[in-house]
């Protein structure tokens, strides 16, 4: 894949990630908010877990991306 190409998908990338960071902190709250209202959140936390697990994949791929870009960049000897 081409430097240029590579650098527009870690552009998307991380927006996936800046994204799914704010979602995380959204989802953590109202975690926070059900439980200080003393409700059972079992089903907010397990949405949370969701999109913890997708959230891994993002950063996953992202630092692929980057690591693809420095091998870009400078090539492994």
């Amino acid at each position: 894949m081409s430097l240029v190409r590579t650098l527009r998908y870690l552009s998307t990338a991380r927006k996936f990630v800046a994204d799914g960071e704010r979602e995380l902190a959204y989802q953590r709250e109202a975690v926070r908010r059900i439980e200080q209202k003393g409700k059972d959140p079992l089903q907010t936390i397990l949405i949370l877990e969701e999109i913890e697990e997708m959230q891994q994949v993002y950063v996953d791929h992202r630092d692929r991306l980057e690591q693809q870009v420095l091998n870009l960049v400078r090539p492994p000897e």
